[in-house]
């Protein structure tokens, strides 16, 4: 008996000294081997995620664990819950979608998720004025707004707004509700769009941008807010307005019949269109309208004036176009998330750079027209009415750029390349007033500036845009 006793002793005492040497010398599961991080899917693997069975097989592995009560983890020294509930799981749009399709980092040793879902795996980034979201929102995680969770924060980490974990009472809050809300109702904003906000959001919800807007900006193909509405309408005056006083002189010898001299235009257009002579018409408007050749030769100082302006806002035009065609073409491409993201480099850089441009083009014609008073001015008169509507419209534009960078909080590394918008956000800055109420104002009367703009473009002298190449168009063919 004393011997199986003394048997049994020396058996444990082998197998706690096993154990212990294990425990201290060797690692049981290394997160990296030969080079490459060990995850757990390299073992606990389910063929075909892609297919109906396979998700469900991968699902059931995850729920293995998040599919009880006891899954909990602690924060601030109380318990968060872990668990997901298939019940409201299935009611989603991604109860066939495996779960590491989204949580793509949480498969792996040690199992801690550093990305949370990750939705731009599957889904392309918002581009301006989509559906009910104005705004690509590129600073805002996807489920900041795609979860139904109230709270939301800052995180200047990573300069991103995403779900809290805390409530506004700094409790710590599950966020394993996988149900999506309705985010068309546009109430739903109003859980950062408030004066009370701490994310930077403006204070109200702001209608999106118009396309006729994108003369200087990035926009989408419709009207948009009742303002742009009255502007389009008055500009599609102004253009009728114009064609019938261009109509009333003969076409080809056609003095009385307005639908003869229609028919007439039309005929001589499109043979031109399909002639040789095209070649040679683009060229020359190619040269004396966006070059504006003729002026050049006149005065090298008034195409310089000139050229500030109109080529800068003619080149905002080619960049508002080249970036809603790329990103419709290609919406996950970096070169489109470059273009849409107004704090971007190249992007915010660029658009100062033309409006400095067409400033200083204001700034020069000022002073020719009123304190150089050149002999050309008095002939052509002093049509002020023009400049000054872009001018205001500008320096709105630079204003409520500077606001916004405020506002938002952007990091002085991302702000530097808004070389003008940085620096006059630092100034106002020392201003102390409540920017997420003020700049729903300066959207707005920038908005109603720009309105302006274009319902004036058929009526004052600006309208030698629209007049110079079609002019050039008619006497080439109609002559």
């Amino acid at each position: 008996m004393n011997k199986l006793i003394t048997f049994i002793l020396l058996v444990i005492g082998c197998m706690l000294i096993s154990a212990e040497g294990r425990t201290q010398d060797t690692e049981i599961m290394r997160s990296v081997m030969d080079g490459k991080e060990r995850a757990c899917l390299d073992c606990h693997r389910y063929p075909n995620i892609n297919a109906n069975e396979g998700v469900l097989a991968s699902q059931s592995l995850c729920l293995e664990c998040h599919g009880k009560e006891l899954c909990k983890k602690m924060m601030e020294k109380k318990e968060v819950p872990l668990q997901v509930s298939l019940e409201s799981f299935d009611k989603t749009r991604h109860k066939y979608t495996a779960c590491i399709h989204c949580h793509t980092d949480v498969a792996r040793s040690p199992h801690h998720s550093e990305t949370g879902a990750e939705c731009l795996g599957c889904h392309s980034v918002h581009g301006e004025g989509e559906g009910k979201i104005h705004d690509p929102h590129l600073r805002v995680q996807c489920q900041a707004c795609h979860r139904t969770s109230k709270f939301v924060t800052l995180d200047r980490e990573i300069d991103r707004i995403r779900l809290s974990h805390f409530d506004d009472k700094k409790v710590p809050i599950s966020l394993t509700d996988h149900a999506l809300p309705d985010v068309s109702q546009t109430d739903f904003c109003k859980k950062c769009h408030n004066a009370e906000n701490k994310v930077g959001a403006a204070a109200t919800i702001l209608p999106s941008k118009s396309f006729l807007c994108i003369l200087c900006h990035n926009a989408p193909l419709n009207i948009g807010n009742p303002i742009f509405w009255v502007a389009f309408l008055i500009f599609i005056l102004g253009i009728v307005l114009t064609l019938r006083f261009w109509f009333k002189g003969s076409v080809k010898g056609e003095e009385k019949s307005l639908h003869r001299k229609i028919s007439l235009t039309s005929e001589s257009m499109w043979q031109l269109i399909f002639t040789r002579e095209i070649f040679f018409l683009v060229k020359v408007v190619i040269l004396d309208v966006v070059f504006q050749r003729r002026i050049l030769q006149e005065s090298v100082k008034r195409w310089s004036i000139h050229s500030l302006i109109y080529l800068s806002i003619l080149a905002r035009l080619f960049l508002g176009l080249f970036t809603y065609f790329t990103y419709r073409i290609a919406p996950d491409s970096p070169l489109a998330f470059a273009l849409i993201n107004k704090n971007h480099g190249f992007t915010a850089f660029i658009y100062d750079l033309l409006g400095f441009f067409i400033v200083l083009g204001i700034v020069w014609a000022i002073i020719q027209r009123f304190i150089i008073k050149p002999v050309y001015v008095a002939k052509e008169g002093q049509d002020i009415i023009g400049l000054s509507i872009i001018g205001v419209l500008i320096l709105l534009g630079f204003l409520l750029e500077s606001v916004r960078i405020l506002m938002t909080q952007i990091p002085p590394e991302v702000a530097i390349y808004s070389f003008i918008g940085y620096p006059v956000a630092k100034l106002i800055s020392y201003l102390g007033l409540n920017w997420k109420i003020i700049y729903p104002y300066l959207w707005y009367a920038h908005a109603i500036v720009g309105a302006l703009f274009i319902a004036y473009l058929p009526f004052g002298k600006m309208k030698h845009i629209f007049n110079t190449p079609l002019t050039l168009v008619m006497n080439y063919k109609l002559k």
